[in-house]
């Protein structure tokens, strides 16, 4: 019976590409499933329960080592030296054994959703020292990051397969290195999740409790100071901005704001913001809350540099993107013409509403990106397990 290894170091996204494909493949048959959680070293509790049907669950480590995940990658040459010192230390203390000892019975296939950021560089080394074969899962959009070296070899590490989520992708990966013949075009089955559930009952709960306006707008937080775009201050400060620039909007009585933070983001800090804006009661900053039917409730989305851009086109909202001081629109939402770009140089309500109107959303382009960007949008399950039965055949 093959042995599948599906390591995760996000209880998130992660968790909503991998486990879909355990659940297939352990309803086919003949496989024995186990997952790898790097969760606790992330700072993240680790998501057993969300895996009822793995043949085994290992924490590496076994606890939680911290209550919340590091951030920054805000520093200069020094900065990065005394991380990557700090980087080998935790490795040979917390993750060098357990990893080992884990693959002392090397398994027919390792999963991975990276193959480039620490630690999965040196798991890749691990894997490769010992003749185990992996697939890369595509976990996310790719785009260059200003400080991040790592991310330029994403999918060069040698991977026995890469799964990508669709043609843009595979054209990325094609440039790395990867042999053409490896790269398949599976989409995410995290996305199959998103097209296959009605998310009404839960939007409507959401809306009774915080008490949502009839013109939502839909801001998505993401860490760009850990990115290395700008430092935490000047993230906190840009979004100030920003509230400041929209202040003209509420003025509808029926417009409301939501602030929608990602896990590794605080929310004492974007609350205090709020607060301290013109119109604090119609401004709801959301931390831990589902993102999926705030979709369903909002009627316009803003992103920073994120893939929630590519799932708020997905449920059909007219997508923009907050401009970056000194760096601009990231991704290519806005140079493909899938999302308006909010520029500083002209004042942001006027353009705000013009996303909330739905002007200058062309759904052609729309449709053209998304196909583009996702080559499956229902039986990504299917395709990225049946890409691993051939693997292990």
């Amino acid at each position: 019976m093959p042995s599948i290894d599906f390591v995760i170091s996000n209880p998130g996204h992660h968790v909503a590409m991998m486990q879909p494909v355990m659940a297939e493949l352990k309803q086919q048959g003949g496989y024995h499933c186990r997952v790898i959680s790097l969760c606790p070293f992330r700072g993240f509790p680790s998501p057993a329960a969300r895996f009822p049907m793995a043949d085994a669950f290992v924490s590496i480590p076994e606890r939680q080592i911290r209550s919340s995940p590091s951030s920054g990658k805000q520093g200069g040459k020094r900065s990065d030296w005394l991380r990557g010192i700090a980087r080998e230390v935790s490795w040979r203390t917390m993750l060098q054994r357990p990893l080992q000892h884990t693959f002392h019975t090397p398994p027919a296939l390792v999963v991975l959703p990276n193959d480039a950021a620490f630690p999965y560089d040196h798991i890749v080394k691990m894997l490769h020292g010992r003749d185990i074969p992996f697939l890369l899962m595509q976990e996310g959009i790719r785009f260059p990051l200003p400080t991040d070296k790592e991310q330029d070899t994403y999918g060069s590490s040698g991977a026995a397969a890469i799964a990508a989520w669709g043609e843009s992708s595979a054209a990325y990966f094609r440039a790395q290195g990867a042999l053409p013949e490896t790269i398949h075009c599976t989409g995410s089955p995290r996305f199959d999740h998103i097209c296959q559930t009605d998310w009404r009952s839960q939007a409507g709960q959401l809306q009774a409790e915080h008490g949502f306006g009839q013109t939502n707008l839909l801001f998505l937080s993401n860490p760009i100071d850990d990115q290395g775009y700008c430092t935490t201050a000047e993230k906190l400060a840009l979004v100030q901005r920003f509230l400041a620039e929209i202040t003209p909007l509420f003025a509808d009585p029926g417009f409301h704001l939501i602030i929608k933070l990602h896990a590794r983001e605080s929310l004492a800090e974007f609350q205090t913001i709020a607060a301290a804006a013109s119109y604090p009661h119609r401004i709801t900053v959301l931390g831990q809350s589902p993102l999926y039917p705030l979709f369903t409730v909002a009627q316009a989305a803003i992103v920073l540099a994120s893939t929630v851009g590519l799932e708020a086109l997905l449920f059909g909202l007219p997508l923009a993107v907050l401009e970056i001081p000194g760096v601009g629109f990231v991704h290519d939402y806005v140079s493909a013409g899938a999302a308006l770009g909010l520029g500083w140089q002209r004042p942001l309500a006027p353009q705000v509403q013009a996303l909330l109107c739905g002007q200058g959303v062309d759904t052609a382009v729309t449709a053209a990106y998304l196909q583009n960007n996702l080559a499956a949008r229902a039986d990504a399950v299917e395709r990225v397990a049946r890409l691993i039965t051939t693997l292990t055949r």
